[in-house]
């Protein structure tokens, strides 16, 4: 049998206990085991390019400092990107400040979805949304260089994004935006929240992909192709998936399960039954690997449209050349809301 190819994109899931009760996700409500140590996360591929340390709330780890440390002695070219809610204000500060002292490289994404009552009503706590710009401001007073905003749309907060990418700009921070999708490995769902997004909803989409179009920084244009992609998405737009999962990414949970995806992934292995080496290229993983190829994917994320980027990079260039001076003339335009029909595209970008 030919060696697997080496993955380059990871989700670990640290924990399953949470302290928010989010709307499009059951995390809170599973009884999932916290069985992930250092030592585990000491044999992942050497060949990660990226790796997404979330949960659940991985702050509610008391060791997660010791997990960062882990991941970075192995995966020393890796960007490390830790997600929380924020909640746990004294609690992260302290935790980042620990972290950043040890690899001040690693980044932190905070969610923010909507302003004040909005983003209370998504998280599901009162105060949520103080809680987590309190700790936004407290690390940026500190000169932490490594955080981000990041935006989970649903039909009832998307008319928000405009208003939570000018909160990010005022903070000179880059927001990052993702649509609520059915994630049954990470998020315990089978499938979005409920409910249509409006004009409202496509105007203030617009209005973010345009501004990002029109600064002068490849970094927003990339941004603004994302969300605008994102908005496709959402509308019903589906197209080939280049993600490759089991192959280019996997998803790792708590309890040591090695899944193809965070979406719908396939189990490979458990990491705490045998080292990753072994488990990457068992029987099990192979199989996992050949069913994934006959699947069809119709996620976007972060986590899945990473390779998009790196296979599709001219098609990603000539859009943002035609949208860009589009944007700079006014005359920018997204689909109109729950109008286009799933349909399968090779290739999304035109």
């Amino acid at each position: 049998m030919l060696r697997p190819a080496q993955p380059v994109d990871a989700v670990v899931a640290v924990t399953q206990r949470c302290n928010a009760r989010c709307v499009m996700c059951n995390v809170w409500q599973q009884q999932g085991v916290d069985a992930l140590a250092a030592e585990h996360l000491a044999t992942l591929p050497t060949s990660l390019r990226t790796v997404n340390l979330s949960g659940g709330e991985p702050f509610l780890r008391d060791d997660l400092p010791d997990l960062v440390a882990a991941t970075r002695r192995r995966c020393r070219r890796a960007v490390i990107t830790i997600s929380t809610n924020g909640l746990g204000v004294d609690r992260t500060v302290t935790m980042m400040h620990a972290i950043g002292l040890d690899d001040p490289s690693v980044r932190l994404a905070v969610s923010i979805d909507g302003l004040g009552a909005v983003h209370d009503r998504i998280r599901g706590v009162a105060g949520a949304f103080d809680r987590a710009m309190a700790t936004v401001d407290r690390l940026r007073a500190e000169g932490y260089s490594g955080l981000r905003l990041s935006m989970t749309v649903t039909p009832d907060n998307a008319a928000e994004i405009a208003a939570v990418a000018d909160l990010a700009a005022a903070r000179e921070l880059e927001l990052g935006v993702v649509a609520a999708q059915a994630a049954a490995r990470q998020l315990h769902t089978d499938g979005a929240p409920a409910g249509e997004y409006g004009e409202e909803a496509r105007e203030a989409f617009e209005a973010v992909v345009g501004e990002g179009l029109r600064r002068w920084r490849p970094k927003a244009w990339l941004r603004a192709h994302f969300t605008a992609m994102t908005w496709r998405h959402i509308c019903g737009e589906r197209w080939e998936n280049l993600s490759r999962p089991g192959e280019a990414l996997f998803f790792l949970q708590s309890d040591g399960t090695v899944h193809t995806s965070s979406v719908d992934g396939l189990t490979m292995g458990n990491l705490l039954q045998q080292d990753f080496g072994s488990l990457w290229a068992s029987p099990q993983a192979e199989q996992a690997r050949q069913a994934e190829r006959n699947r069809r994917h119709t996620s976007w994320m972060i986590c899945t449209a990473r390779r998009y980027y790196r296979c599709r990079t001219a098609a990603v260039g000539w859009w943002i050349l035609r949208k860009k001076l589009r944007a700079h003339i006014g005359r920018l335009k997204l689909a109109e809301p729950n109008s286009a029909e799933e349909q399968t595209r090779a290739n999304p970008a035109h």
